[in-house]
């Protein structure tokens, strides 16, 4: 008896990321067998993916370590259903012969869309004012200090998807955009308006600083003590890329010490944010909970592109998306 050919999904978000009901039924016409649940340890993940020959995971946690990977015995891809891939040992995965795929287009507006807002929330103070409100404080001094955004300048870490749409944004607010990415050159950076600089004239120049990044051996921790003392302390930094791109201790800090002016936050070193960290003192941060790619669109076109790498497999076809060349 034939083996059927079975795409499993180990883990995902059910707050934001329940698999839609059409894709196990959409699969299934073409031959796939689609199972989907939670296992969010390692063996309990391998205990349902052994046989799988299409294993995905949508959640960030690290399920698919160097021991899982080597006891996938029938697998022939790798999914990480989102942008980032940090949570993949790529390196075991390539040292199997196991293609590792991601999904890097299919939240590149909603990220956008959510830098703005934490940008224009840095500089109105929205959160805040809302928050003095809701606590019985009319004081209108929330509000401040205000600045416009207008004549300043933003630096942007990294220009790729997420980086280039947040660039096109901003074109209407007349600033000066600076772009540090040591894979592009500057004729590519110049045609999203933007200026290629070293990391350190970025830190020096910027008014706003926008991380949008990939999680690295070499982008773990970028911006630490070394790089806050670089900072304008008026600079505001936001993060939705990684949390560990960002040295949390070292925001502390700065922030204690009022070299940084604040901080707009989707992603944090551990998740959900510790009741006793320290970020929770501070007025001038705004921290959203690993929201910024919660669009229904951007759910359905999530499903939508692993339902096609599942069917690309599974016709021998070369899936898009492949990490490890």
């Amino acid at each position: 008896m034939t083996t059927p050919f079975k795409a499993v999904l180990i883990d995902y978000d059910e707050e934001l990321f329940t698999p839609p009901a059409w894709i196990g039924g959409e699969l299934a016409r073409s031959g796939v067998e689609w199972l989907e649940g939670q296992h969010r340890t390692p063996e309990l993940a391998l205990a349902v993916a052994r046989e799988a020959d299409v294993v995905l995971v949508q959640s960030v946690r690290p399920l698919l370590t160097r021991s899982v990977i080597a006891q996938l015995e029938r697998c022939r891809c790798i999914v990480r259903l989102g942008v980032g891939y940090d949570s993949v040992d790529v390196a075991a995965a390539t040292a199997h012969q196991i293609p590792v795929c991601n999904v890097p287009a299919y939240c590149t507006d909603d990220v956008a869309d959510h830098t703005i807002a934490l940008l224009m929330d840095s500089l109105r103070h929205l959160a805040r004012q809302d928050r003095w409100i809701r606590d019985g404080r009319w004081d209108r001094r929330a509000a401040r200090p205000t600045r416009l955004l207008q004549g300043g300048t933003l630096g942007l870490i990294g220009l790729g998807r997420i980086g280039r749409a947040v660039a096109r944004r901003v074109r209407g607010f007349e600033l000066t955009l600076l772009v540090s990415d040591p894979y592009l050159d500057a004729e590519t950076i110049a045609q999203f308006g933007g200026q290629k600089v070293e990391l350190d004239e970025l830190l020096q120049r910027s008014d706003f600083i926008s991380a949008h990044c990939p999680l690295t051996d070499e982008t773990y921790h970028l911006l630490s003590h070394r790089e806050f003392e670089q900072m304008k302390e008026t600079v505001f930094i936001v993060n939705t890329s990684r949390g560990p791109v960002i040295d949390e201790a070292a925001l502390v800090a700065a922030l204690r010490r009022g070299q940084v002016g604040g901080a707009g936050l989707d992603v944090l070193e551990q998740e959900p944010l510790p009741p006793d960290s320290p970020l929770r003192e501070f007025e001038q941060v705004t921290i959203t909970p690993h929201v910024s790619a919660c669009a229904p669109e951007s759910q359905e076109n999530l499903y939508r592109t692993a339902c096609e790498i599942v069917l690309d497999v599974y016709n021998n076809r070369r899936p898009p998306g492949i990490i490890n060349q």
